[in-house]
């Protein structure tokens, strides 16, 4: 036997096991992760697939896409293109869907106003359309100019930074840093307030639920103009099985219908986690990447909720969350009129309590994949709150029927609204609903919510450090750990959780950039 299959044996008999909770984004960053530093891991995932909110299905021959609507770090020049290259999602072989314009929105009379790409042609159209506000035009493309030095921290977790790591982030945005003290702590309805066009004060205030603080608009159209906010091709779903694709390839395992039951914890240490179908696993660590909710609720006794997540649960005002109401319809021919996401006023419309008067529409016709030839799909999103949710969960558990005939009745009003606004558009059919509940549902979403804890005007923003007290051989994962979440910051976490069991066994992270 020679000396290389000897030490190769002799590896495979001291891997350590890792047992992951929920096949999501960071769920499959940390097997990824995880494989590539030597150990043997195994996702467990309650559902049929992968995937987790990052999903997409079909109906009637249409893909319904109902996540990624940008992605952060589409640019090679930045610190988290590579991580996405890592763990197979972007790469030399990857498509970018680059669109001019971000969003656009349109009112009752007309009028249209457009987030260029190209920053003087967002300038140039914006001072066209509104000269009285030059003064607040040129100071809000000077913001978004500063806050395309944001930084989101990818190569190690902050308990981890030296030195060095701090002087490289503060070279990087140290011109940022009084903007972003001032604009911190100030919301979006409170900056809007310095334009005198109602028409870009609404533009403003279209994309993002008024609790943010401005910086985090900001940083979102920032993006976007900085060529690091635009869409991989094949959407959500060609994200995810290439993810899936590498952590197999990696010799990682997945097991789906598995949904967690239990963490059993004794003398500090997770033993084992049990699932509802009565299966066991064993394993040398456990990383939970599934919601916080389900982790605190259900896995493990409240005695492990620490500071963190009761503050964050607790403080309402400080820490929303929000979720949507989305509607997906199949277009019989395509939607050249239409924008890549266009917000229009309309005629009001009712859901719930609450009466709306725009719509949010996603126009696909970029991803011809996803319709069958000839046609399109389109998604609208219609933002939803706490009370939102609560309103959909208690329908669904006492009047599933009227919970159906709800989702329908404010399917019919939005498509009413959208034939009206395009009116040259094919004929529209309703392919499918997704309320709050439904993300609940589906993948125990706290409160229904897609992102994490909105970050508001009231507290600065905090982060979690993955490891819970008490529990020596338990990390997490997954976007609530760093608001405002998302897509980056999920896999971020999983790659985090590797780099943290690393250091708690002493042995060197291993971080390979294949593309």
């Amino acid at each position: 036997m020679s000396e290389d299959t000897t030490k190769t044996i002799y590896t495979k008999m001291i891997q350590k096991k890792i047992a992951i909770i929920g096949g999501g984004v960071s769920g499959l960053a940390a097997g990824i992760y995880a494989q590539k530093n030597g150990f043997d891991s195994a996702i467990y995932e309650r559902h049929s697939v992968v995937g987790g909110q990052c999903t997409g299905w079909f109906r009637n021959g249409f893909l319904i896409d109902n996540c990624v609507h940008w992605l952060t770090g589409t640019n090679p020049e930045k610190d988290i293109y590579k991580i996405w290259c890592d763990v197979g999602v972007l790469g030399k072989d990857v498509e970018i869907i680059r669109h001019a314009s971000f969003l656009q929105l349109q009112s009752t009379d007309g009028q249209s106003v457009d987030l260029w790409r190209d920053k003087e042609q967002l300038h140039t159209s914006l001072l066209k359309f509104s000269p009285e506000d030059k003064e607040a035009i040129d100071e809000f493309i000077m913001l978004l100019d500063a806050y395309r030095a944001v930084v989101l921290p990818s190569f190690k977790p902050s308990e981890q930074f030296n030195l060095k790591d701090y002087w490289y982030l503060l070279k990087k945005m140290r011109r940022l840093g009084p903007i972003h003290s001032k604009y911190s702590k100030m919301s979006i309805p409170q900056y809007v307030e310095r334009f005198k066009h109602p028409l870009l004060r609404q533009w403003l205030l279209a994309y993002m639920p008024e609790s943010y603080n401005v910086s985090s608009l900001f940083y979102v159209f920032a993006t976007f103009i900085d060529g690091n906010g635009d869409l991989p091709r094949g959407g959500s779903l060609g994200m995810i099985q290439r993810m899936e694709e590498k952590y197999l390839a990696l010799g990682g395992k997945i097991h789906t219908h598995y949904e967690a039951d239990k963490i059993h914890v004794s003398k500090r240490l997770a033993t084992s986690v049990t699932f509802t179908n009565g299966k066991e696993a064993v394993a040398d660590y456990v990383v939970c990447a599934c919601d916080t909710n389900v982790l605190f609720n259900r896995l493990l006794a409240n005695d492990f909720l620490d500071k963190y997540f009761t503050q964050h649960y607790a403080q309402k005002k400080n820490y929303p969350v929000y979720s949507s109401f989305n509607c997906y319809f199949s277009v019989d021919g395509k939607c050249d009129e239409m924008s890549n996401t266009t917000v229009f006023q309309c005629e009001d419309y009712h859901m719930g309590a609450k009466t709306y008067d725009h719509v949010l529409v996603k126009n696909f016709d970029y991803e011809p994949s996803f319709s069958p030839e000839g046609k399109s799909v389109l998604q609208t999103l219609l933002i939803q709150y706490e009370d939102d949710f609560d309103y959909w969960k208690k329908l669904y558990e006492t009047d599933r029927e009227s919970y159906k005939k709800e989702k329908l009745k404010a399917a019919e009003q939005i498509q009413k609204r959208i034939e009206k606004q395009f009116p040259k558009l094919g004929t529209l059919s309703i392919l499918d609903t997704v309320t709050p509940m439904s993300f609940y549902r589906f993948c125990g979403a706290y409160k229904g919510a897609y992102m994490s804890f909105i970050l508001t005007p009231f507290v600065p923003k905090r982060s979690h450090r993955g490891r819970l007290m008490g529990v020596k051989n338990l990390y997490l994962a997954g976007q609530w750990l760093q608001p405002p979440g998302g897509l980056p910051n999920a896999v971020l976490t999983g790659k985090f959780a590797i780099q943290r069991l690393c250091k708690q066994e002493k042995v060197k992270f291993n971080q390979l950039f294949d593309n």
